[in-house]
């Protein structure tokens, strides 16, 4: 098996060999790209000499390398690799038309992402923090049961359209619930989508989870995500959503950050053992959770007198 190294020196070389025809007469170029929790290294097929409009999408050598170490096989890797770019190419959306930025206001969401993990792709955009995160801004173009599209607004986007940081909040506060509209819901009711989903047939969920409704309140296990499963732990900045599930238990919170799509609500009575629960959330981190969809080791408290969250990080008295 080749190291990374390798591997990149002989992707560079050998990639376009198994395109169509139409880019031999192109070149790959390599540049580094922020993304949440991770810094990639980009390639893009561009035509040796700049003709016209020429419409590629990047492809990461990290993943890449990852799934030639699945599969053990470079050749396979560079033709599959190969053809998903090739329908990656034919189902790419209209591109969003920059030279009119302010159609998009409307469009402004968040995203919560780590502050110690990201620190170069926050020093590129308009930002505020949040407890040990912080919030970025994402223009949404596209919306489906299958996901969203979109693009990051960064400073040299948030300047050419004339939007400051408080601006582009205020709009987000606004968009968020809107587009991404928020699901609370109990952990059975969650994983029964999935078994439905995964099984093609409806579940009953008393049978699935015998006692269901038997449950006492202060012992239920609520997720809280958002109706396609995409940024959901935008919900730590709505404590509207996190009392939804709250006053249902009955009792003050814990939030416990599954990704950055979901979020997990817990009694703090019950469920009462701060140091177990930031073990756990670190543990599933580490095991569970892809790099680029962490969010944080932390885990958050949630106050229904003052309906206010607080990030707990060591094992401290939350009065």
């Amino acid at each position: 098996m080749m190291d990374f190294e390798e591997f990149r020196k002989r992707v560079l070389e050998e990639f376009l060999d198994y395109m169509p025809e139409r880019y031999y007469d192109c070149k790959l170029v390599e540049h580094k790209v922020n993304k949440v929790n991770e810094e990639l290294t980009g390639i893009i097929i561009t035509p040796k000499e700049k003709k016209g409009s020429f419409i590629a999408p990047t492809f990461y050598l990290e993943r890449m390398y990852d799934q030639y170490l699945e599969e053990g096989n470079f050749e396979r890797t560079m033709a599959n690799q190969a053809k998903y770019l090739e329908e990656s190419i034919k189902s790419v959306p209209s591109i969003p038309d920059l030279s009119n930025l302010s159609r998009y206001k409307d469009k402004v969401i968040f995203q919560l992402i780590s502050k110690d993990m990201n620190e170069a792709l926050i020093d590129k955009c308009p930002h505020r923090d949040f407890e040990d995160l912080s919030v970025i801004y994402r223009a949404i173009t596209h919306v489906d049961g299958h996901g969203l599209s979109g693009f990051l607004i960064t400073n040299e986007v948030a300047s050419s359209a004339g939007w400051d940081e408080p601006e582009l909040f205020e709009c987000a506060k606004k968009n968020t619930p809107h587009m991404l509209p928020f699901m609370v819901e109990r952990i059975e009711q969650t994983l029964m989508r999935l078994i439905s989903r995964n099984s093609g047939n409806d579940k009953n969920i008393n049978e699935e989870f015998p006692g269901f409704n038997m449950v006492p309140n202060n012992e239920r296990v609520y997720i809280v995500t958002n109706s396609i499963g995409y940024f959901g732990a935008d919900a730590l900045l709505y404590p509207d959503v996190i009392k939804r599930a709250a006053d249902i238990i009955g009792t003050d919170c814990y939030v416990l950050p599954s990704s950055i799509h979901d979020l997990i609500i817990l009694s703090s009575e019950f469920y009462n053992g701060q140091n177990k629960l930031l073990d756990l959330v670190r543990e599933t981190n580490l095991t569970q959770v892809a790099p680029k969809e962490r969010l944080s080791d932390s885990i958050y408290y949630y106050s229904r007198e003052n309906n206010q969250i607080k990030r707990i990080s060591s094992c401290e008295v939350v009065a």
